[in-house]
């Protein structure tokens, strides 16, 4: 197990994508604090996992666009571990369908401090765990979208550009304390919301991915738990992109003649 006697916390994590990565990591050993916003859904998820994986994993809610919040988890986190060995900065605020111009300032202002000023304090937290063990690792969860934006998200577009510049600034500055940085840099990924769209238009997504398909939490969840381990022990500063081809063509295929 790779994560054995270590304690990892990851953010956002009662649903999708972050719960698959807390499943992941409790399965290969980690203590994982499974933080959400809804203390009932954390809760129930942090239960569910561990009956899972018979690992232990504790429900850690918090309100990531309160500083004090932040700061009462890892005060938890400190009474209970006195110490961190890993934090995955997933959560996120979507804010879709806000077109730049109509976008009210709270709508943006809430967006980049759940995603970006909460991830650095959710770092700034955890390195202070971190450096007396003189290691620790930190994975931010990025977006493609921060280099190829989707209309009408510009508030999450620029959150997840700052999340990506922000985590090769603390590469940077926390190397010399053994404590690496980087992201994964997602595409499209499953959720229940494909099984609600409409089917052409699921189908004509797909199609303009080169591999073919979306993303699963489980594929989104390798690439974590890579940088996370000692096999990534000379990476920092990096993203790894996990997008199925889509960020590297030039056009999508229907747009091809």
């Amino acid at each position: 197990m790779r994560f054995k006697d270590q304690h990892v916390l990851v953010t956002g994590a009662a649903t999708n994508t972050g719960l698959g990565i807390a499943r992941r990591f409790a399965q290969e050993g980690a203590t994982v604090w499974l933080h959400d916003l809804d203390a009932a859904a954390t809760a129930a998820a942090a239960q569910k996992t561990a009956q899972e994986t018979a690992g232990r994993v504790i429900a850690a809610p918090a309100d990531l666009s309160d500083a004090a919040a932040i700061a009462r988890l890892f005060d938890r986190i400190r009474a209970d571990a006195g110490r961190l060995d890993v934090l995955v900065n997933n959560a996120a605020q979507q804010a879709i369908g806000h077109a730049f111009l109509d976008t009210p300032l709270s709508v943006f202002e809430y967006t980049v401090r759940v995603n970006l000023i909460g991830a650095f304090l959710c770092a700034q937290h955890a390195v202070k765990l971190m450096a007396p063990q003189k290691r620790g690792v930190i994975v931010q969860m990025g977006s493609n979208s921060a280099t190829r934006p989707i209309r009408k998200r510009c508030a999450y577009v620029s959150s997840k550009g700052g999340v990506e510049a922000l985590a090769r600034a603390l590469a940077v500055e926390l190397g010399p304390l053994g404590i690496r940085v980087n992201t994964v840099v997602p595409g499209y990924i499953y959720t229940g919301r494909w099984d609600v769209l409409d089917p052409k238009l699921a189908a004509r997504r797909r199609a303009n991915l080169p591999i073919g398909r979306e993303a699963t939490a489980d594929d989104i969840a390798d690439a974590v738990l890579f940088l996370a381990s000692n096999q990534a022990t000379r990476i920092t500063g990096a993203s790894l992109v996990v997008d199925g081809g889509c960020s590297c063509q030039l056009v999508p295929a229907d747009l091809e003649t």
